[in-house]
Order: structure tokens, then sequence, then C-alpha cells
């Protein structure tokens, strides 16, 4: 998977930013939160190494890849973040990446202190979406 995604952009390095965007966005194998982990846990096995810009840890020229697709559960799996997102976005007119990136500032503006999840939910009460539902849920997948 990994290789794939450097492959597709033809690019040695990424920021970890834009790996999690190339996966969920623009191959759309996974969901944000779903690329997020993929690429968590390629750290976590060696695969990748790097700060903000990640590289992998093997050689991309020495993987062959043939129709590649991830598995379809993954693709099926909708976490309750990446439905926030689709709220918003929908509410506002947006695409995602936009929203994704709404997200992301909020959470810089909060010096970092909160999870991605609890900033898509304080962007989604800013702009006037009912966030009830949606509280258990992320208090779940933060504290899991």
């Amino acid at each position: 998977m990994i290789a794939a995604a450097f492959k597709s952009k033809g690019k040695k390095k990424m920021k970890r930013s834009e790996l999690i965007y190339t996966m969920s966005f623009d191959l759309n194998w996974f969901t944000h939160e779903g690329s997020k982990k993929v690429v968590e846990e390629a750290e976590k096995e060696g695969l990748l190494a790097g700060d903000d810009e990640l590289q992998p840890t093997f050689d991309l020229d020495e993987v062959e890849l043939t129709d590649f697709k991830p598995d379809l559960s993954e693709l099926l799996s909708r976490s309750v973040t990446d439905r926030i997102i689709e709220e918003i976005a929908v509410k506002l007119k947006k695409d995602g990446r936009e929203v994704v990136s709404m997200v992301n500032r909020k959470q810089e503006e909060l010096g970092g202190i909160i999870s991605f999840p609890v900033a898509a939910l304080i962007v989604a009460k800013e702009v006037g979406i009912n966030i009830a539902p949606y509280i258990e849920e992320v208090e779940r997948e933060v504290f899991q």
C-alpha cells in the first residue's frame, strides 16, 4: 500500500498529510481516519521513516505493483470523523479536502492538544451542526 501511494505520486518523500490525503482522496482507498491508521501502522512496522516528511525505508523501485487494490473491508468502513467531515462539507458546499484542511487548521489553532476527531466536532459546532449525535462515538474513538 505504501509503495503504491508513493508511486502514484512519483515521489520518494511526502509530507505525512500528503500521504494520508493521497490514500484517502486521490486513490480513494480509505477514509481519512483509515489512511491515518495505515500510516501510523506503517511507521510502527518500520516501513516509513521521518517526522513530518516521510519516506519508505525500502527501495520503491524494487516493488512491483500489478492491479493493486487494498482490502475492500477497509474501503467500506467509515469512521465517525468521516461522517462529521461529510456533514460539514454538505452544509458548507465544500469538498472533503477543504473541510479536512479546516479541521487541521482548528487543531493547529488549539496548539495540537486535541485529536482530529475532536477538532472536527468543534468545526461542526462552529458551522451550526448539531454535534450531539456524534459525541459518544467520538469519545469512544478517542479513548479506545
